[in-house]
């Protein structure tokens, strides 16, 4: 049996006081590994770059302080691999062969939108730069989601700006208030605080490993009012501020189906995620919000969510057996901002599978987070807020969490205060040992990210037995 320190045992009494016995939800308390089921995990290594929220308008110069490391730690918490980078990141994949694919925040974006990023590039596991692509110009620049395709190419979401006559000559009304000549004031603005003018619709480029455009398809292409197209008019109420703005449809994710030959994407502000056809660049399915499109009905005043399920959603992923997942915010939700992860069968419009706590403000977070489901069934859920990394199994028992304790690349904590530094991540994945990524690849422990802080689940374990995470 081990002893608690002084210091363990004060810091623990003040968690335990604040946090349930199940998982962690306290926005104060322990950082680091939190809870570990050897008998219940998925088995493996968890990949994650913290990302602080820009707290400045002025994008150009840079004013986030995020890391400029890619960290990958063991299921006991101990790093075992680092890259280092010349940019603060957005968030980054691992690659099956090794090489790590990263989207990273460059001087000169155009807008200030959260998730612009504006450069993806492409590591090898020794950090040499083996491949980028910039989409960063007064009139585009990239943002959120990207995918390696089978073929090589890479898919990549950009922001494209359509001026105010452009927008009205495409039929947008020039009494909406959203919408203007001369630009808006804050937080529809560009770099250095200067105002937007008109709107900057999504769209998605795929690349070649040469730097070419292979396919694109335009939200600008797809206007119009029928179920397979984008209303130039439709947006969310002004109440909900930079939601209804120059920043009109926000994409977050974009995934490419290679068994069906299409592509899923995400948007936030539409809350409804699209399956678009490669070969027919038809939208081809489409759920979340059938208001947008006049097949519902919209949210009416307090407590009345209407027919929208989404809302403020990101990450949409592919799984196997053809369903869809996505991580459900539940920004602005009339009936409550709650969070949720679903499973959608998309040949039904069912959800299969969902998590969300009873109190339903568990591991809320308003913006970003992801889901990623585990081949063993589990899930890994990403709660970007407070840092909260977590896995739950397909019963909704918490067997694996990790906070965050890392703010930038020189501050590490063992317990978030208040007065702490943001200790955000906007997606972590975990990849099982058996991934080709690891193949012949040193994976020593080589200590933890917060050194010298106590052992947190296991002083949890011995203040709450050995299966309280599984509660």
């Amino acid at each position: 049996m081990f002893r608690l320190t002084s210091l363990a045992t004060a810091l623990l009494s003040l968690f335990m006081l604040s946090a349930p016995a199940s998982a962690y939800e306290a926005i104060t308390g322990p950082l680091g590994l939190l809870a570990y089921d050897k008998a219940k995990a998925y088995d493996g290594y968890t990949l994650f770059t913290p990302h602080t929220k820009v707290s400045s308008w002025i994008v150009d110069k840079i004013q986030d302080p995020g890391s400029r490391k890619t960290y990958l730690i063991d299921m006991e918490g101990n790093i075992v691999h680092t890259w280092k980078h010349d940019h603060p990141a957005f968030y980054a994949e691992l690659l099956p062969n090794g090489n790590l694919l990263r989207a990273e925040k460059i001087a000169g974006s155009p807008v200030n939108f959260g998730g612009w990023y504006g450069l993806l590039r492409e590591y090898a596991w020794d950090g040499k730069v083996v491949w980028e692509y910039k989409v960063s110009n007064p009139r585009q620049i990239a943002h959120h989601g990207f995918d390696r395709l089978p073929n090589g190419n890479t898919a990549i979401l950009i922001w494209e700006n359509k001026t105010y006559d452009e927008a009205l000559a495409k039929g947008r009304d020039p009494k909406d208030k959203a919408l203007s000549r001369n630009g808006m004031p804050a937080p529809g603005q560009g770099p250095d605080g200067q105002p937007l003018q008109g709107i900057w619709p999504d769209a998605i480029l795929e690349v070649t490993p040469k730097g070419e455009i292979a396919w694109e398809w335009h939200v600008w292409d797809n206007i119009g009012t029928g179920p397979d197209q984008i209303d130039i008019n439709w947006h969310l109420p002004l109440s909900m501020g930079y939601f209804a703005r120059a920043d009109w449809t926000h994409w977050n994710s974009v995934r490419y189906n290679a068994k069906t030959d299409q592509y899923a994407v995400n948007s936030r502000d539409f809350g409804e995620i699209y399956i678009i056809d490669r070969k027919t660049k038809k939208i081809v399915w489409r759920y979340g919000n059938p208001a947008t499109h006049g097949m519902g009905k919209a949210p009416s005043g307090y407590h009345d969510d209407g027919d929208q399920v989404l809302f403020g959603s990101h990450d949409v992923e592919w799984l196997p057996n053809g369903n869809i997942s996505i991580f459900n915010n539940g920004t602005h939700r009339p009936s409550a901002n709650r969070s949720s992860v679903m499973e959608i069968n998309p040949a039904t419009n069912q959800v299969v599978w969902q998590y969300e706590t009873k109190d339903h403000n568990s591991f809320y977070s308003d913006f970003q987070s992801a889901a990623q489901k585990l081949p063993n069934g589990n899930w890994f859920i990403t709660s970007t807020n407070n840092g909260h990394l977590f896995e739950v199994t397909p019963d909704k028992q918490v067997v694996w969490e990790y906070n965050n304790p890392i703010s930038t690349d020189d501050q590490a904590y063992c317990v978030k205060r208040d007065d702490n530094p943001e200790t955000q991540v906007h997606r972590a994945y975990r990849y099982g040992k058996d991934f080709p990524a690891f193949a012949g690849k040193d994976l020593k422990p080589q200590g933890k990210l917060a050194a010298g802080c106590p052992d947190w689940h296991l002083l949890l374990e011995f203040r709450q037995g050995p299966n309280f995470s599984s509660k």
